[in-house]
């Protein structure tokens, strides 16, 4: 029974596998090429996915860290307080825009270089916030650094689907997804401590950023192989792979033919994608949700030391809040999600529609609506200091969960351009966040804090009905994209444009 067992599972993935390899079985076939990403050991791939999760969180933790310091950065430049959120609407909006650069930028030289090379220009812009001596070289600073964090926000994916197989990549991305988001939560806990410790201040929470970003780079130099890989077996060098091609800067694993052969058609190649209806309603969707995020914990940074007032170092503990929400949606998304698909193949007998994944976010519509509406009403009515806690977890556990499930299905439809997708999807949904950034101070003083969450609580709600037309359209709608757009054709690992 044991045995027959085992080799249920090993057909479900020999179908998985063959699904994502054209209809080729894996198991020979595929592991000749000791460049291909996808027959590294374990051990790599999971080492790749470490490495590249740091650096991620440093991205979002650079965005909202410094949130702790807006009431006294303003006081020590003589500016006034409503400008006090360019620190963060800056960098919000750099985090995004520059995807376009970066995703062509990847295609053509390699991810390894973009990403090196992005973390030392971040180093370098950190130290030059911390010694900052204006609120505007302040915001130019922070700025360029987000920007130059902003590499793996759309390349981490592509990634993941470089690098581990369809049975896999929920968990991967959940893995990817926690750590970004944890930045969100995790940076005004860490910046609080910083700035509340007087012989510190607010310059050293861009010190310790430097350093650490320093010290990121070093680790992707020596760990991070370049996972881009072009199925063009001729072009391989040789079929043995030693430690030196770990540390080569070749534009795909193995020296292939890069993805892209220029970096101005990789920007062209970008503006069809901006016509798929699926890409149209899962940017809505994720830019929606992102707008709901940004809001609800900037404004906890600021209500903890006004409404309730902790000091800055116990304004920060808060922040453990949407932490926790954010680490369940690990074991929501990621666990759930890889088990109901594994259940899917095993009684569909194939790789499950894209679609079967996105009841899921039913869980995060429910969720997130309601602690957006808890968090506000708990806040006004001045309730105690725990209640909007819950409303931040729950707000960043939608967050979380629906990243995730976004994530794995733009994946699934658009396997080998996911790096191209995800500019459209990251630069328009930091567009929205760095919008509402401006909204916050002046929208909470004069509406309190019930008006405003009940209207975000509305925005999440209109974000999952969007999903919703996806699920119930989305099999029709990348037909029709197929039709009309090549750039909407079947993709699969390895191929180059």
């Amino acid at each position: 029974m044991l045995a027959a067992s085992k080799a249920v599972d090993m057909h479900i993935e020999n179908r998985i596998a063959e699904v994502e390899n054209k209809h080729q079985e894996l198991g020979q076939d595929a592991l000749v090429d000791p460049h291909d990403p996808l027959s590294w050991s374990t051990a790599r791939k999971l080492t790749i996915l470490v490495v590249v999760g740091l650096w991620i969180l440093l991205g979002t933790s650079n965005m909202i860290i410094i949130a702790p310091a807006l009431q006294i950065i303003p006081v020590e430049f003589h500016s006034s307080f409503n400008t006090s959120t360019y620190l963060v609407g800056g960098p919000l909006l750099a985090y995004g825009i520059s995807s376009f650069i970066w995703v062509p930028l990847g295609n053509r030289y390699g991810i390894r270089l973009v990403f090196v090379l992005g973390s030392l220009g971040a180093a370098c812009m950190d130290c030059w916030a911390a010694k900052a001596t204006s609120f505007g070289s302040l915001v130019a600073a922070r700025t360029l650094a987000s920007m130059f964090y902003a590499p793996p926000e759309t390349l981490a994916p592509q990634l993941v689907g470089d690098v581990f197989h369809f049975k896999d990549r929920a968990k991967a991305m959940t893995w990817v997804g926690i750590l970004q988001a944890s930045g969100f939560s995790g940076g005004p806990l860490i910046g609080a401590f910083i700035i509340q410790n007087q012989s510190l201040g607010w310059r050293w929470i861009e010190w310790v950023l430097a350093i650490i970003t320093f010290g990121a780079a070093a680790l992707m130099l020596i760990l991070l192989p370049e996972t881009q890989y072009t199925r063009h077996m001729e072009e391989t060098t040789t079929l043995i792979r030693s430690w030196k091609d770990d540390l080569r800067f070749w534009p795909v694993s193995g020296g292939g033919r890069p993805k892209e052969h220029s970096v101005l058609h990789g920007l062209a190649t970008i503006i069809p994608y901006f016509g798929h209806p699926v890409i149209i309603l899962n940017t809505a969707f994720f830019s929606l949700t992102l707008l709901v995020t940004s809001y609800t914990l900037t404004t906890q940074s600021i209500s903890y030391l006004t409404v309730y007032p902790f000091s800055i170092g116990n304004s920060g503990l808060t922040f453990i809040a949407p932490l926790i929400g954010t680490w369940m949606a690990m074991l929501f998304c990621g666990v759930l999600a890889d088990r109901m698909f594994n259940r899917l193949t095993k009684k569909e007998g194939r790789k499950p529609k894209p679609e079967r994944r996105l009841p899921l976010l039913i869980v995060t519509g429910v969720v997130g609506i309601g602690g957006s509406l808890l968090f506000g009403i708990c806040t006004q009515e001045k309730c105690h200091w725990v209640a909007p806690l819950f409303g931040s977890c729950f707000v960043s556990f939608c967050f979380i969960a629906s990243l995730s499930i976004s994530f794995a299905y733009l994946l699934d439809v658009y396997e080998a351009r996911m790096d191209t997708v995800m500019v459209i999807d990251n630069g328009m949904k930091n567009l929205a966040a760095f919008g509402i950034s401006y909204a916050i101070v002046p929208w909470n003083t004069s509406a309190g804090y019930s008006i405003p969450f009940a209207v975000m609580a509305v925005i999440l709600f209109v974000a999952h009905l969007l999903m919703a037309v996806v699920y119930l359209k989305g099999e029709a709608m990348r037909k029709w994209s197929a039709q009309r757009f090549e750039s909407a054709r079947t993709t699969h690992h390895g191929d180059a444009f």
